[in-house]
């Protein structure tokens, strides 16, 4: 009985450990908001993982966080560098990579544009280093060299719907 209930003891201390490191495959000390939606018009909605859930105004975004607008709808987001991001009508967006470290040399903002349009207005990872900002598209990647620009990313209609740039 005694080896029993040490198994089931170190069996949950595992089970705890692992699930303070690992949440939806962030880490949770680690793991900070990248940005905070701050304009809705219409629904959207946030995908964190497998879940699903409404966009609300002050709604922190994290990493790999996928944001959709509704076909009359549309969002803007601020990130922690105060870039900008305005989605439109219909759009699909991903942000894949965020990092504002510039203390320590350490600046990434790479997002995707699956469908719909965008407009970009840049913050200071593209003012420290340009070189960090990457906007892809199905078709291709937008280096980001200026402040401000407007996108469209058409449906695809090839047979990788859904495939993630």
């Amino acid at each position: 009985m005694a080896v029993t209930m040490h198994k089931y003891r170190l069996l949950l201390a595992g089970f705890t450990l692992v699930s303070m490191v690992t949440l939806d495959g962030r880490e949770l000390k680690a793991e900070e908001p990248v940005g905070q939606i701050k304009t809705i018009a219409g629904v959207g909605a946030v995908i964190r993982g497998a879940q699903s859930v409404p966009a609300e105004v002050g709604q922190e975004i994290y990493r790999n966080d996928r944001i959709q607008t509704g076909a009359n709808d549309s969002l803007g987001i601020t990130f922690r560098d105060g870039t900008q991001v305005s989605l439109g009508a219909g759009s699909d967006f991903l942000v894949r990579d965020f990092v504002f470290e510039p203390q320590k040399g350490k600046l990434s903002f790479v997002v995707s544009i699956l469908k719909g349009s965008l407009v970009y207005i840049s913050g200071r990872i593209a003012a420290l280093m340009p070189q960090a900002v990457e906007i892809k598209t199905v078709n291709g990647t937008i280096g980001v060299r200026g402040t401000r620009f407007a996108a469209r990313v058409p449906p695809a209609d090839r047979g990788d719907h859904g495939a993630i740039p």
